[in-house]
């Protein structure tokens, strides 16, 4: 007697794997728009996620003064310049992590160049918030583009599966010898 049909099997293990993939998702952050009040939310499933800036056509990093002012020549250390930092809160009773090298810089694509990623662990499914961190929003500029991707579970997860089926088909024949 056959114990699954090679159809059953195929459905198990994509049952099995569907949720072992890694799924991303871009967050806009408007620095005038999306404060701490008016945060961009993101609904994930439980597990461990990387949050990286990035540029593209929306946003590359903000400046909280709408200037640049007092930079070195190397286009950092302003005392006015823009700001590569985000901050984003998790359920978990961690509020307000805030990423930044805290330096400003001389122009948007500098400041994104030093730009710090996080990484975070959710246990359940949960709402995150993002935003940007600042108390004076009127006379910002740009925002930040973010990508938050799942880390994917190690490919050793997947041969886990297979392993636990054949165990089970061993025990089961093991059962039938017995009886």
């Amino acid at each position: 007697m056959k114990l699954f049909s090679k159809q059953a099997l195929i459905t198990l293990g994509f049952v099995i794997m569907a949720p072992m993939t890694a799924n991303a998702a871009t967050v806009h952050l408007d620095a005038k728009l999306n404060t701490s009040g008016n945060a961009v939310e993101l609904a994930l499933k439980a597990g461990t996620y990387t949050v990286n800036p990035f540029k593209d056509d929306t946003y590359t990093s903000w400046n909280a003064w709408g200037k640049t002012e007092g930079c070195d020549g190397a286009g950092t250390n302003c005392s006015k310049g823009w700001i590569n930092n985000y901050s984003f809160t998790t359920p978990s009773g961690t509020t307000n992590i805030r990423t930044s090298d805290t330096d400003r810089f001389a122009t948007a694509d500098l400041a994104l160049l030093n730009a710090v990623g996080a990484t975070f662990t959710l246990l359940s499914d949960a709402t995150v918030q993002f935003f940007i961190p600042d108390t004076k929003y009127g006379d910002n500029i740009g925002g930040m583009s973010l990508n938050v991707s799942a880390v994917p579970i190690p490919a050793a997860a997947f041969l886990f599966a297979p392993a636990l089926l054949g165990f089970m088909g061993l025990r089961r024949k093991a059962q039938k010898s017995v009886a």
